[in-house]
Parts: structure tokens; sequence; C-alpha cells
């Protein structure tokens, strides 16, 4: 009967965390790639707030200063031990989400992976790189190195390529320009970056509005670049092509035959490459636009009874962003179950 309190904390502890997890999952049911992250916090608490309460409720016979020094002992071993993996990766997660630099859809470097971000969890944040294979990252080597985030908004896309000094730069910047703008990119940059022993390294770029076509965007542009600069007949430098080649001066380019025309390239496509970044981006946009509407129906509730002789446009007005939502929220199931599948 003496440990007959103890014994009920435990078993509530337990019902505790299965209600919690419960409650959680139907609240937030169409935020469902954050339930994960805030069962993980939910019940972690709960466990740590029972293991308190089970300790308090001990029989006076046995030595609850014991059992709070060996917790205390238990938390500072694992503090001390694992403050370099699992505490590091959780503490880094935290402060990526309080930072919010990025979203799921959102291209990101760091160091040499390149990928659109698909799953940001409390330990790793989960990419898709060029190859449509999934990249785990843990959060503690995001914080510990720079972070390359694409903007929304659109970028700047560049290539370099060594020409020689033989060719004016007032002769070629006309043609990096209409490279650019087959690229179908805006605002066209030539730079000058290196000046070699053999050759002039140009930078030639612009800048793209959609990042979403961001690898097919550097494709195209180095091979406008090339189209350009063979179809007049200019020479790309490397010095291990120029101490080893024999040719007495001649220039060397592609034949025009077996170059085939910009218009019979195929469009380049990476919907099937990042797809599930696509749908994870989707669902980010939804629940954005849900929170929207909801914020926009609640106005228009409040307004509902001070219309006056308006009442019937705005009851229209608030039937028409209800079967909004309906359908918003439709598409976000559809996609949520679509990447959970994936």
């Amino acid at each position: 009967m003496d440990w007959l309190p103890s014994i009920l904390a435990a078993l509530l502890t337990v019902v505790a965390v299965l209600v919690v997890r419960s409650v959680e999952g139907r609240i937030w049911k169409s935020d469902a790639s954050e339930q994960l992250f805030r069962k993980q916090i939910y019940t972690f608490a709960v466990l740590f707030v029972g293991m308190l309460v089970i300790i308090f409720l001990l029989p006076e016979g046995s030595n609850q200063d014991l059992a709070f020094g060996v917790i205390g002992l238990v938390v500072t071993g694992a503090l001390a031990i694992s403050s370099q993996s699992i505490i590091a990766n959780g503490m880094a997660g935290l402060l990526l989400r309080s930072l919010k630099k990025f979203r799921p859809g959102d291209f990101i470097e760091v160091g040499s992976s390149l990928g659109r971000v698909t799953e940001l969890g409390l330990f790793h944040t989960e990419i898709q790189t060029n190859d449509r294979d999934l990249t785990t990252i843990p959060n503690a080597l995001m914080v510990n190195q720079p972070v390359k985030v694409v903007r929304a908004s659109g970028t700047i896309v560049s290539a370099n390529v060594s020409l020689g000094y033989d060719v004016s730069r007032h002769t070629l910047r006309p043609l990096f320009i209409e490279a650019s703008e087959r690229a179908e990119l805006t605002e066209p940059i030539v730079q000058v970056v290196e000046l070699g022993d053999y050759s002039v390294v140009y930078r030639i770029g612009g800048f793209l509005d959609k990042p979403d076509q961001l690898l097919a965007a550097r494709s195209k542009l180095r091979g406008a670049i090339l189209d350009c600069l063979h179809e007049a007949d200019v020479e790309i430098m490397s010095p291990m092509f120029v101490a080893t080649r024999n040719t007495d001066g001649e220039v060397l380019v592609p034949a025009p035959t077996g170059r085939p025309g910009a218009a019979a390239e195929p469009e380049p496509e990476e919907n099937r490459v990042f797809d599930k970044a696509d749908i994870a981006g989707s669902i980010e946009s939804h629940r954005k636009e849900i929170a929207a509407c909801q914020a926009e129906l609640q106005e228009l509730q409040s307004q509902k009874g001070q219309a006056g002789v308006e009442d019937e446009a705005i009851r229209q007005k608030i039937a028409a962003k209800e079967r909004r939502l309906e359908r918003l929220a439709a598409e976000l199931q559809e996609m949520e179950g679509t990447l959970k599948a994936e």
C-alpha cells in the first residue's frame, strides 16, 4: 500500500503520454509534418514531470534524496556524454526553427550537399539532391557550418569560362549577354574574374526568378555559352589543352553540323528530381494560405452582425471562404498522404 501512490503515478504518466499524443494529433491534424516534432517534445516533457512526481510519492522509508541524486547524476551524465550528438542536434533543431531561415521546398547548400528541403526535424534536416536521393544532415552541422539558402524571390545563376588573351573582352561581352538571354535569364552579368597565365576567366550570369528551376537554368546557361562562343569561332581555353595540343595556331571549335539547334534541345524537367521537395513546398504554401483564409473568415464573421444592408453580401463572402478552406484542406490532406508514402 505504501508503494501504491508511486505505482498509480507511473500508470498515470503512461496514460498522460498517450493522451497528449492523441490530443496533439487531433488539434493539429492538418499539420502532419509537425506532429513528429511536437510529439517528441511533449513526450519528453510528460515523462520528465511524471518521473519527478513518482519520486515525490515514494514511501517514507525510501530515500528520496538518493533518488533525486541519481536522477541528477543521470541527467548530468547524459548532458555531458550526449552534448555533441543528441542534445546538440536537438538544441540546434530548436535554434533553426526559431530563426526560420528556410522552409520545406527551399534550395539550401551545406558544405558539399546541395538540394531542396523536404523535412525539418528536431535532430536532423532532410534534403533531396539532384540525384533524387534523400540526404539527412544533422542539425548541429547546420548550425556550425554556413548554410546557403536560395531566396524564393529569385537568385543569380552564373558560370565561369576561360578564354585566351587574343580575344578582346569587348568582342566577348555581346556573346555573353546573348548566352544569358538564351538561358532565359534577366539582368545579364559579365565580369572579369581572373587574369591567369594562359587565359582570362570570365563570369557570366543573370537573374533567375524561378529558383525551383535552378539546376536546369545552370545547365542551360553553360550550354548557351558553348553555343554562342562556338558560333562566333571563339575557342575556350584550358592550360592543359594548350600545353598538349599541336595545331600550329589553329582554332579548334566543334563543327556546326555536330551541334543541335537550340529549338531541338528538350526542355529540362526537374519535377521528377525534386518531387518530394515540391510536395513539401506546396504543403507549406497551403498551410500559409489556409491560415490567411481562416483569418479573413474570422474577420468576415465578426462583421456579419454589423453588416446591415450588406448582410447578404457578407454571407456570400463567408460561404466562398468556407468552400475555399474545404478545397485547400482536401488538397493539403492529399499532399500529406503522398508525402508519407514517399
